[in-house]
């Protein structure tokens, strides 16, 4: 009977960030719900566990902006090339969350999206030749007035929660326009700031809104009028750094601003002075890009992408949610390890440490460019791995960000894979023509064998005891080399893939290597006879990314470009294999087992999964 796996947990990636541009973060009160963007994703968070997380998928190109419905049973969401999506918050009992409507809205990307306080209405904004700004009914697509007086990008808008209803724009020309309507008319314009206006949004009453620009300046205006009333956070309260953010409370009684001088001002808009200002930190990661207050929940988002859960009484962060901003490309686990504990990487060269059911750890960027493969070493005390960075590096643990101890050694030339032995504490590099095994740490010249190679090759792997090599070369062979006295001398020479090998991994008692390839198939071999032990395992439908085998040796799982895992029990037939379909929507990367019965697999999508046997 095939075995039956079920996807027990998602971490999704962090919000989108850029630094110099404002992020936008929302959320629902009576959903308890964030909402933000990240590629073609759009994540929903709990507000009260911030790790029991969605990653919905509606888009073909990047979404840039969501928010909820006033009634929170539909979200909004915009993306890049102009496009709006009206879609159920929640899956419906017994189907599947479906695209109540598609528009196209503008010429360009969608920057911000407002919804009327009946929900009747939605107004985008955006980028793009023509319309930079759109008005319509939700469910028609009907055209409710036209946007003049917008000459560049608009960044921000919103729409007035009371009578007479009102939408106000901030745009990159530093202009501030208000229409009134529906149908919505051009009213007036304020030309206050002297810099991009960045974010302008409407206190909850109505009774007034607020602008807030990159060139440092708040100022607020009469609701109904649409009139500047007054310029606040002057002086010394002023913020240093361009404003990219703000977000009133629920009675309208206060306003956060979150600023690229790395702090957040808390601001009493009844005499518009500042309560208190938060320090996020003294980094360049640490600037401020977006923020929002839902109910009780004040957040913050940095530019690093962590999500911050504030404290404004205490004056600090009271939850700090860590993880990946960028497509994930590896991931390293030690299924014999007590706990849950695996790590990832993104192609930027960050690292992140998790706990398959508390979430993110810790983070360190690791390397400055894709690292190519990653494994949990020397007792699970440090990380190697190697990148397109021309390094191989041994991580200190537990990750501790800026302050993680890091060993580095320039490698010769690009690197196409690396595998460890755990029993020896030995690192097999690959380069395109040459493999290299490395002793323990990097210090002191650390490779102890190297062999050049005849042919090119594309992935490694080498046994628990460290006495076997294999090498999968583009030509569709796999070279199996002997470790003896200190040299590498051929072995064996395995002839029965029609593609270039792509993943291979030993089981963890080195009896069986796995191997798989460009042409979809997956083959296992006995490292003693050198024959296929298990065959006709050719049901992807694209190039083999990665392998893992069970702790017990008896299930091998495969990724593929192909966005599947399939599970593969050895001693049942290829037919009774389980498909995880479209596991990671752009790909699957990396595949671990961190038990019998828990698999963690990480994709192009920046999500990191976790699978669960029944």
């Amino acid at each position: 009977m095939a075995q039956v796996w079920t996807l027990s947990g998602t971490m999704p990636p962090l919000p989108h960030v850029e630094r110099g541009f404002a992020s936008v973060i929302s959320g629902h009160e009576g959903k308890g719900e964030l909402l933000y963007t990240n590629g073609r994703c759009v994540v929903k968070r709990k507000l009260s566990n911030p790790y029991e997380s969605e990653a919905i998928f509606m888009h073909t190109t990047n979404a840039t902006v969501a928010r909820f419905s006033p009634a929170g049973d539909y979200v909004v969401s915009g993306d890049a090339a102009g496009g709006i999506k009206v879609w159920s918050s929640d899956v419906p009992e017994g189907g599947e969350r479906t695209v109540k409507n598609d528009i196209p809205v503008l010429g360009g990307a969608v920057t911000d999206v407002a919804w009327s306080p009946d929900g009747k209405k939605i107004v985008a904004v955006g980028d793009g030749r023509g319309k930079l700004a759109k008005c319509f009914a939700w469910d028609r697509g009907s055209n409710f007035g036209d946007f003049d007086g917008l000459s560049r990008k608009v960044n921000s808008c919103d729409f007035r929660p009371t009578s007479p209803f009102k939408v106000v724009t901030g745009s990159e020309d530093s202009r501030v326009n208000v229409y009134g309507g529906p149908p919505f008319k051009f009213e007036l314009s304020n030309k206050k700031h002297a810099n991009f206006v960045n974010c302008v949004r409407y206190a909850p009453d109505g009774s007034r809104y607020v602008s807030v620009s990159s060139d440092k300046k708040c100022i607020i205006y009469d609701g109904e009028t649409g009139e500047p009333i007054q310029e606040f956070a002057t002086g010394g309260d002023a913020h240093t750094g361009s404003i990219m953010a703000c977000a009133w409370s629920p009675d309208s009684a206060k306003l956060i601003t979150a600023s690229a001088d790395k702090t957040v001002k808390l601001w009493d808009m009844n005499n518009l002075k500042l309560s208190s200002t938060l320090k996020m930190g003294t980094a360049v990661e640490d600037m401020q890009v977006g923020c929002c207050w839902v109910g009780d929940y004040v957040v913050s988002l940095s530019l690093s992408g962590n999500i911050n859960f504030l404290d404004l009484g205490a004056g600090s962060v009271r939850t700090q949610v860590m993880g990946h901003t960028k497509s994930l490309v590896t991931v390293a686990a030690d299924c014999f390890e007590s706990g849950d504990r695996f790590f990832t990487s993104s192609y930027e060269g960050k690292v992140c440490e998790w706990d398959a059911s508390a979430g993110c750890k810790g983070a360190a960027m690791v390397h400055t460019n894709m690292p190519v493969s990653m494994r949990v070493a020397e007792g699970g005390k440090k990380l190697h791995s190697c990148g397109f960075d021309d390094t191989f590096r041994v991580t200190s643990l537990p990750l501790s960000g800026g302050s993680t101890a890091i060993e580095t050694r320039k490698l010769e030339s690009l690197p196409k894979d690396s595998c460890y032995s755990k029993s020896t504490e030995t690192s097999c590099l690959l380069y395109e023509k040459k493999v290299e095994l490395v002793k323990g740490s990097t210090g002191g010249g650390g490779v102890f064998c190297s062999l050049d190679l005849t042919q090119e090759c594309s992935s490694c792997a080498i046994s628990p005891n460290g006495s076997l090599v294999a090498v999968g070369t583009k030509q569709g062979k796999v070279l199996v080399y002997a470790l003896s006295n200190g040299a590498l001398a051929q072995d064996k020479t395995l002839e029965r893939h029609r593609g270039e090998v792509t993943a291979m991994r030993f089981s963890h008692d080195g009896s069986m290597l796995a191997t798989g390839d460009s042409n979809r198939e997956v083959l296992v071999w006995d490292c003693g006879s050198g024959e296929v032990k298990k065959s006709r395992m050719v049901y992807h439908s694209s190039k083999i990314t990665c392998l893992s085998w069970s702790p017990s040796n008896d299930t091998i799982c495969s990724g593929s470009v192909d966005s599947n895992v399939i599970m593969w029990p050895l001693d049942l037939p290829s037919s009774k294999r389980t498909t995880l379909t479209l596991a990671h929507q752009e790909g699957v990367k990396g595949l671990e087992y961190i038990s019998d019965t828990k698999v963690v697999s990480v994709g192009t999508d920046a999500c990191c999964k976790i699978w669960t046997k029944q």
